[in-house]
């Protein structure tokens, strides 16, 4: 069994680009999440696989030795991941998320300048149990950001996602498609109070960055701004906890 040992292996240094910034393809250092990608159809590029722990490894993750794998190095396995205990599996699977078919028939979400990593892999987990599969993303962060992934707890592989580089493009696609947006904000109806013969289907649910809020021009073309009604003088809930709370509500309206 032949040993990646160093650092400099273009293997390594592949793999480390990818991690830094990625692009079409996701770093992966969670056997389980792995093991959840493959399940959801997303293809393996490679894996590299601790030699000291490669019997156990493979034993238990049978379905790794279909896809193209290398044996490294504990030291190569600790220098690439960021967890203190690493499991000894990194893959690098392919993810291009922003090619995916978008059914347009599908309940779905609009995040505007969502920055915060887990704050948009709440709502990715969140959306991946309910009827909004579809996410369209303006100028968030990074969706292969490793702790978007991370937070997103395998949610990642069960939504499908388009961005957008600006509020325009984004504006253009919805009045090209007629899109039916409920905006989240502070001075909308109480989503205790909608009816769900108010609504029609589909509709997106857009919500906005985490200081500034949805921009003027979403409310301008909203067919109905929506929001969470707070006690005690609290202003707002975070993006995450606020998008969780209003779909499962929505989801659930008899």
């Amino acid at each position: 069994m032949e040993v990646i040992l160093s650092r400099k292996n273009k293997i390594i240094v592949d793999t480390l680009n990818i991690k830094k910034e990625p692009f079409d393809s996701l770093f992966l250092d969670n056997p389980k999440l792995i093991e959840e990608a493959v399940k959801c159809g997303y293809v393996i590029k490679y894996s590299l696989i601790c030699s000291d722990k490669s019997k156990n490894i493979l034993d238990s993750y049978k379905f790794l030795t279909c896809y193209p794998h290398y044996f490294v190095s504990a030291d190569l396995i600790n220098y690439l991941s960021d967890t203190k205990s690493p499991q000894g599996i990194i893959s690098i699977i392919e993810f291009p998320h922003n090619t995916q078919d978008i059914c347009l028939q599908d309940n779905f979400l609009v995040l505007e300048n969502v920055q915060d990593p887990g704050n948009v892999g709440t709502i990715i987990r969140s959306a991946s149990g309910t009827s909004f599969k579809n996410i369209f993303m303006i100028n968030c962060v990074n969706i292969l950001n490793q702790k978007v992934v991370r937070s997103s707890m395998g949610g990642i592989f069960r939504e499908k996602f388009r961005n957008f580089n600006t509020l325009q493009d984004f504006l253009d696609f919805a009045k090209k498609n007629c899109l039916n947006l409920l905006v989240a904000s502070m001075e909308g109806e109480s989503i205790f109070k909608i009816s769900i013969n108010k609504l029609k289907k589909p509709y997106g649910i857009v919500i906005g960055n985490e200081g500034n809020g949805v921009s003027e021009n979403f409310k301008k073309i909203a067919s109905k701004i929506i929001s969470i009604p707070m006690k005690n003088n609290l202003e707002s809930l975070n993006a995450g906890v606020s998008c969780s709370i209003i779909i499962y509500n929505l989801d659930n309206l008899k």
